[in-house]
């Protein structure tokens, strides 16, 4: 068992003093407890730190469904044509024709959608869906012919 190291600590049978222990017993020799001026309690004051910044919308973002200030919302007339031909080219693919128009209207739908707000991401993926679609009956109307 570790016994502590010698020093002053509460005494065990008068708790208004401190006792020594020489490290194995405790000493003759107490004294008082030292007393700690109570202080007053002072507010804190706590103040915002960090950078100051202004939520205005910029013009042009101002439009936007995000701020839900009357925009309009549009639907990318790219991404409806690139579904109708794929759809087509499931049913009808003469010569793998509405596959590759369903492709690349599907491509031009993903890279430029013309569609605003909650549409945005509704349109990019409805044509990444008919450029998968129109690739893969491509790939079965090309097949046939060879």
């Amino acid at each position: 068992m570790t016994l502590p190291a010698a020093g002053w600590f509460p005494d065990p049978r008068e708790t208004a003093r401190l006792r020594w222990w020489d490290g194995h017993a405790w000493g003759e020799a107490t004294r008082p407890l030292p007393s700690r001026p109570v202080e007053a309690v002072r507010p804190i004051v706590v103040t915002p730190t960090g950078p100051a910044f202004s939520v205005l919308a910029h013009p042009a973002e101002s439009r936007t469904w995000a701020y839900g200030v009357g925009a309009a919302q549009r639907f990318c007339a790219l991404t409806f044509l690139a579904v109708v031909l794929a759809v087509v080219s499931l049913a009808l693919n003469p010569w793998g024709v509405c596959s590759v128009l369903g492709f690349a209207a599907g491509l031009a739908g993903l890279v430029h959608p013309n569609a605003t707000g909650p549409w945005r991401p509704v349109a990019r993926s409805l044509s990444a869906s008919a450029m998968v679609v129109a690739l893969a009956t491509g790939v079965v109307a090309v097949s046939h012919m060879f």
